[in-house]
């Protein structure tokens, strides 16, 4: 079995009631059947408080006002003070982590969800890397026995060239936002047609037409395209009106170009940023696409949400970056109708 972890996975540490956007507030926390099962044996009067906690016919916990029934008023766990951390069950223990199962591949990444790791991102020391082991132990042939192999190596080839893309300062962000959009877009097209052996002789340079998509850096699709994040289901209203407030400040000045260059061209530290934001996106998504053949949408997830991160934060007069972030990620990245929602958009374009 080959790991590969994005860098800070192993040394992320939960910061708790420290954290100014707490993962047990606005989502409904789903419950695995091993735990469930732990839960109905926990007797006493906690087991009694922590089973009357738990909706057993949907699985998850209840909630006092967006709350989890577990939240106790200084924003600490219950269950994990009374009972452990080994009792946790498998969506508290996880989070902000996530794998990614490929066949004898697994893929550990962060979210950008969780303020902590955002934190992590933001230091100058932290850099974007991929660590990589390997172990003798295999998965069961038969959960993959669909899996294309060929494909995959393919796409992780591609990705990798676009992360070393991505990693090369010497370039302005945007004009590798701007390739790896359109290499995505061929990578597509070649896959469309049938044609994946040809993916491995991809040119960055190579010319091709990206008319009517969002492979280049545009002022009015950035805008237009912000449409499809009004749209979407919110955990909280305010977020949508963010983000009409941040639309309508560029529609005021998209007239001035200079304004929107400014904002897609910062200093060089806030650049850095952002271009972790896209490296830790391209990372989680892109190779997702050998089961679906969503391609250049998965990578345009990655492209168009660093550059509307960055028209949020310039809409924002740019401060509060750290919870831009993670309010983005929190509202669009954990709901599987949302990310659905991006997909068809970007597939539409094609």
């Amino acid at each position: 079995m080959i790991y590969r972890k994005q860098s800070g996975y192993d040394a992320f540490k939960c910061i708790a009631d420290k954290c100014p956007k707490s993962c047990c507030e606005g989502w409904q926390i789903m419950i695995d059947d091993d735990s469930i099962n732990r839960y109905k044996n926990v007797d006493g009067k906690f087991g009694q408080r922590l089973n009357n906690s738990i909706d057993f016919t949907e699985q998850c916990f209840l909630q006092n006002d967006t709350r989890c029934a577990m939240l106790n008023d200084n924003c600490l766990c219950d269950l994990h003070s009374s009972l452990g951390e080994d009792y946790l069950c498998y969506t508290c223990k996880m989070f902000p982590r996530h794998i990614e199962e490929f066949q004898d591949i697994r893929e550990y990444s962060l979210s950008l969800s969780c303020p902590e790791f955002v934190r992590m991102i933001l230091e100058n020391s932290y850099e974007f890397k991929i660590n990589e082991t390997e172990d003798n132990l295999l998965d069961d042939p038969e959960e993959f026995e669909d899996f294309d192999f060929i494909l995959f190596d393919k796409l992780y080839f591609a990705r990798d060239k676009m992360l070393h893309l991505a990693a090369d300062q010497s370039l302005p962000l945007q004009d590798r936002l701007d390739c790896i959009a359109s290499m995505a877009l061929r990578l597509q097209q070649y896959y469309d047609e049938g044609n994946i052996f040809e993916m491995d002789d991809l040119d960055f340079d190579q010319k091709i037409d990206t008319t009517g998509t969002g492979a280049v850096l545009s002022l009015d699709y950035s805008i237009k395209s912000m449409d499809i994040l009004i749209t979407m289901e919110v955990l909280e209203e305010s977020w949508r009106e963010s983000i009409i407030s941040a639309q309508s400040f560029w529609k005021n000045n998209s007239n001035d170009t200079h304004i929107f260059d400014i904002a897609m061209n910062p200093e060089s530290d806030i650049e850095f940023i952002f271009q972790k934001i896209f490296e830790s996106l391209l990372f989680t998504y892109f190779c997702g696409s050998v089961y679906d053949g969503q391609i250049y949408a998965r990578a345009m997830i990655a492209v168009q949400s660093t550059r509307w991160l960055m028209m949020l934060y310039f809409a924002n007069n740019c401060a509060d970056l750290n919870s831009i972030i993670y309010l983005y990620s929190r509202e669009v990245e954990h709901s599987d109708l949302n990310i659905n929602s991006l997909i068809s958009f970007f597939e539409s374009e094609l």
